[in-house]
């Protein structure tokens, strides 16, 4: 019993000694500065600076901080490890002259003398890619189409006019991609204007951009978008069954993203699909959607279409099922933004994955019937899913 009581006696003793505040001090104590780093170099990039240095031979060295205003005029540091003798800053918003100090600091939080430069960083990326964004017309809408060779990370506030003719942002663009571009759509053909703010993670913002034009507007191009109630089933002897597995053929345009059409996989590329629009029309565009039925889940990947081939006629060739006798309407790649390899996928992704894929005809022809043709599938899976199709033009009858 003394035993059992001894023992809890102990443990009390430690449950009160952990109960004690400590201060977290360094391990070593000394009120010895390091030395300042020497043969400061200096490279102006974009919208800041590459920088290198000697570090000092102190063995306690811990880091050396890049002191500085921004372009807002607040004092921020940028840290570097002391086990590297270089450091970047990023996030100037102008090229004005700015002063950089360097400072060495040990284990005990002493801080050396400061070692200073001046210099001028390069043009900011918002404003780089202010200067090459255009907005133009496009079907039912504006186009917005912008460069971004840094791959700077950087959203896109892209901006229409309201009922009250009053500017409102209706979307945002966030992206590092190299080139972009996004379209605005549901508008009439009237003249109105669009326009676009570009903003960067260190909170630097570019002019309001408008499209060039005198009077910075711009008339959409006119659409309508194709009932689907009007489609038919147009089966020829070439054509791939798409009925297979959970998947039905009338799937593909029944504005159901849950319901999808699904091939056997048991016949070669191209698998085909053909349909009647039920008119006569000149196509502006057409969205094809993934696999959508199980939300993001066969995001670029299984049997999605990823190289396909679509064509078009005004009248059923002689020879239907030879697709030589349609007219090539244009070759289609599905695309995905961040290009990371299959089972990765960014916000980015993910929201072109719910807007579908979507291709554009400059000057198609008039057809009334359509095929599909694909070719190869995101995972080279050799069956083909997907849960939708929808088509915009101009009808003529």
């Amino acid at each position: 019993m003394k035993k059992i009581f001894s023992l809890l006696f102990v443990c009390l003793l430690l449950v009160v000694a952990c109960e004690e505040d400590y201060e977290h001090t360094p391990i070593t104590i000394d009120g010895e500065a390091p030395a300042g780093v020497e043969n400061v170099q200096f490279t102006p990039v974009y919208g800041g600076f590459r920088i290198t240095y000697d570090l000092p031979k102190d063995s306690d060295l811990l880091y050396v901080k890049a002191v500085y205003n921004n372009s807002k005029g607040e004092q921020v540091e940028t840290r570097s490890s002391g086990y590297t003798n270089k450091i970047e800053i990023l996030g100037f918003g102008d090229t004005e002259e700015k002063t950089i100090t360097l400072i060495a600091v040990d284990r005990s939080e002493n801080a050396s003398k400061p070692v200073s430069f001046t210099g001028n960083p390069l043009t900011p990326p918002v404003k780089i890619i202010e200067q090459n964004l255009a907005i133009t017309q496009d079907f039912g809408g504006a186009k917005f189409h912008w460069v971004n060779e840094e791959k700077t990370p950087i959203s896109i506030s892209l901006f229409a006019e309201n009922d009250k003719k009053e500017l409102e942002e209706v979307r945002t663009i966030y992206t590092s991609q190299s080139e972009t571009s996004f379209s605005l759509r549901g508008y009439e053909s009237v003249e109105q204007k669009f326009a676009a703010v570009i903003r960067d993670r260190y909170d630097n913002f570019s002019d309001t951009i408008y499209p060039a034009t005198p009077n910075k507007m711009i008339i959409p191009l006119f659409e309508e978008r194709l009932d689907k109630k009007q489609f038919k089933k147009l089966i020829l002897a070439n054509d791939t069954n798409w009925d297979a597995w959970e998947g039905d053929y009338t799937n593909f345009y029944d504005d159901d993203m849950k319901s999808i059409v699904h091939t056997q996989g048991d016949r070669p590329n191209p698998q085909i699909f053909s349909i009647d629009l039920g008119v006569v029309v000149k196509l502006s565009r057409f969205t094809l959607y993934q696999r959508l039925s199980h939300g993001s889940l066969h995001a670029y990947t299984h049997g999605n279409p990823k190289k396909y081939t679509v064509y078009g006629a005004k009248e059923l060739p002689a020879d239907p099922e030879n697709l030589e006798n349609w007219i090539l309407l244009r070759e289609c790649e599905s695309i995905k933004p961040s290009g990371l390899p299959i089972g990765q996928n960014t916000d980015e992704d993910i929201d072109h994955l719910n807007a579908g894929d979507e291709y554009t005809f400059d000057e198609a022809p008039e057809i009334r019937y359509f095929r599909l043709a694909v070719h190869e599938t995101w995972d080279g899976a050799g069956y083909i899913n997907a849960s939708e199709i929808t088509f915009w033009g101009n009808i003529i009858n």
